[in-house]
């Protein structure tokens, strides 16, 4: 059945007081938008400048359920309209948008569909939008991690051009001691790349030490401190990565969200279970797996836990 479009001049009118479900298809300069009634009828299509969406949407009549797919500048536009009178804003999950809504037609005018069916339907896959606080400590954390890669990557690529040069023979390269050695190399490939380690050793410590004061003042990073192998960044990546922790259902819904837990595959009466998922932030992630390794030497009873854990799967490999 070939869907009806209802084509209205001048104001969008709704059937008794019911919301209209705006898919909108977001870009930088314009937006594509989608409405849908909620007996499935799309009442309008639209292309207006990504500017216009707050004052185009809050000239819709009655209630406006509005879906937008995540994009890298969605936040200030989320906030905009949030805060627009009977307007409920919901930010999807671009990576399940696309598996669900595979089509061969690709434009933003079925994008827009999309979202405004999935919508109305309620199969919108949701993402979860943190507070503005809480974003500004993400934003933070992000900082830490890219230079904290950085470094990562100045010292291997050290260590490399001293291996090239047959110079792999300095003990504790980046002590004070040993950078002093390789100054003394007088080596152009290695001193750029020093000034550069010195300059992201600066940043990192200024980045730390603003960690460490919001930690002490944001209860619930203060309270993952104290466990034993947590440091003031893993604390405050876990707690803003978290957010609200009443999101989650129990804690197994925790640990499947920082895909902590095994993979299923299930088909009848088989049953497999794989490695973990590996969803979520691979670089929290990574933290996590630092911490627990160190609490696992402060602690006999999760010492004893992890052997054991550590033990069957040593006996599961071939």
């Amino acid at each position: 059945m070939k869907r009806r479009r209802r084509k209205l001049k001048g104001m969008i009118t709704t059937r008794g007081g019911t919301p209209l479900y705006v898919g909108v298809d977001v870009h930088e300069r314009e937006s594509q938008l989608a409405i849908f009634e909620q007996s499935g009828s799309l009442v309008t299509e639209k292309r207006i400048p990504t500017g216009s969406l707050e004052s185009f949407i809050s000239s819709l009549p009655g209630e406006k359920r509005v879906a937008i797919e995540s994009v890298g500048f969605i936040y200030p536009i989320y906030d905009r309209l949030s805060k627009l009178p009977s307007c409920h804003v919901t930010v999807a999950d671009s990576n399940n948008v696309r598996l669900i809504a595979r089509s061969r037609l690709k434009h933003d005018r079925a994008d827009a569909r999309v979202l405004g069916e999935l919508l109305r339907t309620n199969f919108l896959p949701v993402s979860y939008v943190s507070d503005e606080e809480t974003r500004e400590k993400k934003f933070l954390i992000n900082d830490r991690v890219r230079y904290g890669l950085r470094r990562g990557q100045l010292r291997t690529t050290i260590r490399w051009l001293l291996k090239r040069k047959g110079l792999d023979n300095i003990e504790r390269v980046f002590s004070p001691e040993g950078r002093k050695k390789l100054r003394e190399l007088r080596l152009r490939e290695i001193d750029v790349r020093l000034d550069e380690l010195e300059l992201v050793d600066s940043i990192i410590e200024r980045l730390d030490g603003e960690i460490s004061s919001i930690v002490a003042t944001d209860p619930n990073a203060r309270l993952l401190d104290t466990i034993p192998g947590v440091a003031p960044y893993t604390a405050l990546f876990l707690s803003s990565a978290i957010g609200d922790v009443n999101r989650f259902l129990d804690s197994k819904h925790l640990c499947a969200f920082l895909g902590l837990v095994p993979s299923l595959h299930q088909s009848g009466d088989v049953m497999l279970t794989g490695h973990i998922t590996k969803l979520g932030d691979r670089f929290l992630r990574r933290n996590m797996v630092g911490c627990a390794r160190v609490v696992v030497r402060k602690d006999m009873h999760l010492m004893v836990f992890y052997l054991k854990v550590r033990q069957r799967g040593e006996t599961r490999r071939p």
